[in-house]
C-alpha cells in the first residue's frame, strides 16, 4: 500500500475523512500522524501531524484516534511513542486550511499504550479513555468542559491495569458504552460498566 514509511507504525484507525462515502486510514509512526485514502485507483499519504519533535526515536506518535465534540472532529494521540503526553488536535478557528493546534491536556503518563475516543455520556462530545503500562499502571478519562475550558482527568482503574488495549462497545446490552482493557504486566482483562444515567 505505502513504501514511504520509516520506523515503526504502532496506532491504526479507521475513519471518515475527507470523503466521506469511503474509510480512510489513519496511521501513528515514529514520523507523526499520516492519513491513508484510496481515491482515483490509488492510496495518497498525508501528514496530519508531525507529533512531538524530540529526537528520534522517542518522536512522533504510537497511538491515534478521532472523535466528535459537537460537529467538529478532533484527532487524539499518545506522544512521543509509547509516551507519556495525551495530546489532542483541533482545527484553528477560521482558518482556510486544517491548521491543526496541539493541546497537551496530560504529560503524567509512563509508557502510554492505548487510546479510545467514544461519548460515554451521551452528549454528543467525545471523551477520551488512555492507559498507561508502567509507572501508576491505571486508565484514565479526559472529559472537555462544558464551554471547551479545558480537559479535566478523571481515574477509572488506579494502579491494577497495565492497559496493553481497550475497547469500548455496548457490553451488557442497557444502551451505554462500557470500556474493556487489557493489562500486561498485571495479567488481567476488565469490564468498566457505564452507570451514567
Amino acid at each position: 500500500m505505502i513504501d514511504e514509511e520509516r520506523g515503526v507504525i504502532h496506532g491504526i484507525g479507521v475513519v471518515p475523512w475527507a470523503d466521506t462515502t469511503r474509510d480512510a486510514v489513519l496511521s501513528a509512526s515514529f514520523l507523526g500522524v499520516h492519513v491513508h485514502e484510496f481515491t482515483n485507483g490509488r492510496w495518497t499519504r498525508t501528514r496530519v501531524t508531525a507529533g512531538d519533535s524530540s529526537p528520534w526515536p522517542e518522536t512522533g506518535a504510537s497511538e491515534v484516534q478521532v472523535g466528535q465534540i459537537g460537529s467538529e472532529r478532533f484527532v487524539a494521540t499518545i506522544e512521543p511513542w509509547h509516551g507519556h503526553q495525551v495530546v489532542v488536535y483541533r482545527v484553528q478557528a477560521g482558518a482556510s486550511q486544517a491548521t491543526w493546534n496541539r493541546h497537551v491536556i496530560d504529560a503524567t503518563l509512563e509508557d502510554g499504550h492505548t487510546l479510545v475516543v467514544a461519548d460515554f455520556d451521551g452528549d454528543g462530545r467525545d471523551e477520551i479513555i488512555a492507559g498507561e503500562r508502567r509507572g501508576r499502571q491505571s486508565v484514565y478519562l479526559y472529559q472537555l468542559g462544558k464551554r471547551s475550558s479545558g480537559w479535566t482527568r478523571q481515574v477509572v482503574d488506579d494502579g491494577d491495569m497495565a492497559a496493553a488495549g481497550c475497547a469500548v462497545s455496548d457490553v451488557d446490552g442497557k444502551n451505554r458504552l462500557d470500556l474493556v482493557c487489557i493489562g500486561t504486566a498485571t495479567a488481567n482483562l476488565k469490564w468498566y460498566e457505564n452507570i451514567s444515567p
